[in-house]
């Protein structure tokens, strides 16, 4: 129970449904002081929802004290993969190693049957396999986060909203007389410190060095920077660089510590890349070449693609593959997730490269 509006109805579904529910939230606190008051994504606001919904459904709560395994797991990951100058998404990794890892972890110690949560998408089991399938309402499906979560993890997890729409879910907590109803969305960032970069954040919280370097536009320096942790592909606010026209960050080199500047918008387009860390969510590797539409972030549009093993690559186990677009998409980053979906059904996904 995060303390929104999607947790604690799918909270009362079940209750409705005549299961016995235990609510848990997850105290995700760093060691920074200074985050100890900023708005995220397990503030004291949304606790002190959790405590009245709690109250309002006569449940059994727990606050579950994940922060150093949050740190570990999810944040210093993030970090080394900005420092390298890559993206990283967050999400995906919580929700492997704290959200559904702790979580049915939490479940077994208390004797419960599985896990339900707010996310706005389904599990089917056909054929003997767990699906895990898009939400109805496609401007909330959250399936795209979800693609690294295992065949013994999909088993016991349920989503009780998966079909309805956001309007639906705060409708339904206004007639369950629910005391955050209308409670505003919660941020989907980990912690958000007012005029500071997300990136900027983690290296303060692990002493990261800065790799400072040159702004690069058409061969020549432009610019000095202070770090290419604070940018990534397609960039265009926040540079600092007067060009007379809007400029784009076109390409990070990690190792001279360069970022690399563009006024063509082309320039950002890509037809083809390669993506690695795979989880095939079935459990088996689909046939090869597979046909189907990836998702490159998560505001962005699926896309038709055709993937193959990458040369060099075992066909039955492949440590990468290569992605073809049918047509070119905009800043493809280094980092981010690729998730691939036959129709509404998620396959599998992996970090591009």
């Amino acid at each position: 129970m995060s303390g929104g509006v999607d947790s604690s109805v799918a909270a009362a579904v079940y209750q409705q449904r005549g299961y016995q529910v235990i609510g848990a939230t997850l105290r995700l606190r760093s060691k920074l002081p200074e985050l100890a008051g900023v708005e995220s994504c397990a503030s004291k606001s949304d606790e002190d929802a959790v405590l009245a919904v709690a109250e309002k459904l006569g449940i059994e709560h727990h606050f579950l004290d994940f922060g150093s395994e949050f740190e570990s797991l999810v944040l210093r990951p993030c970090w080394d993969a900005y420092a390298s100058g890559r993206t990283p998404n967050p999400c995906t990794h919580c929700n492997i190693h704290i959200k559904f890892g702790k979580l049915l972890e939490f479940a077994d110690q208390c004797g419960a049957a599985g896990v339900i949560t707010g996310h706005y998408a389904g599990v089917e089991q056909l054929g003997g396999v767990f699906k895990l399938c898009r939400g109805d309402d496609s401007g909330r499906d959250q399936t795209y986060f979800l693609y690294r979560l295992t065949q013994k993890q999909l088993s016991r997890i349920a989503f009780p909203i998966g079909k309805m729409s956001k309007n639906e879910t705060r409708a339904l907590a206004a007639q369950l007389g629910l005391p955050n109803s209308a409670k505003k969305d919660s941020q989907d960032a980990c912690f958000n410190v007012p005029g500071e970069c997300f990136a900027e954040t983690l290296r303060r919280l692990f002493g990261g060095s800065v790799r400072r370097g040159n702004f690069i536009y058409q061969g020549r320096v432009v610019g000095r920077h202070d770090g290419i942790h604070q940018f990534t592909i397609g960039q265009r606010k926040g540079l600092g660089v007067a060009l007379g026209v809007p400029a784009y960050v076109q390409r990070i080199d990690p190792v001279a510590g360069n970022v690399y500047l563009t006024t063509d918008e082309d320039d950002l387009m890509s037809q083809s890349f390669q993506v690695t860390e795979l989880n095939w969510q079935s459990g088996y590797m689909p046939e090869w070449p597979l046909s189907c539409l990836v998702q490159t972030r998560y505001r962005s549009q699926p896309a038709p693609a055709v993937v193959t093993f990458s040369k060099g690559e075992a066909q039955d186990h492949p440590d990468k593959v290569a992605v073809v677009l049918s047509a070119p998409q905009r800043a493809i980053t280094s980092g981010q997730a690729a998730v691939f979906y036959d129709r509404d059904i998620l396959l599998g996904g992996g970090i591009i490269l």
